[in-house]
């Protein structure tokens, strides 16, 4: 039986996955760069693209905002 951590890592893993498949659905896909895209940290980022699922939902959110006002996309 998994307990809270397990199921907490789970859900955020999933969230990840499916921001990275909207992201390839795109036709952008984010590479890794070292640091979080959405907020520059870096540390023990590896091969992420973000900190945790709150960066990426926040990364997510803002990217969709730029793209209906037809903004440039930022770049880390």
């Amino acid at each position: 039986m998994a307990d809270e951590a397990d199921i907490a890592f789970d859900s955020e893993q999933r969230h990840l996955s499916h921001a990275l498949a909207a992201q390839r659905r795109r036709g952008t896909v984010l590479q890794p760069i070292g640091s979080c895209h959405h907020c520059g940290n870096a540390d023990a980022i590896g091969q992420r693209l973000f900190c945790d699922s709150d960066c990426a939902a926040d990364w997510e959110y803002e990217d969709g905002l730029r793209r209906r006002l037809g903004l440039a996309p930022t770049r880390h």
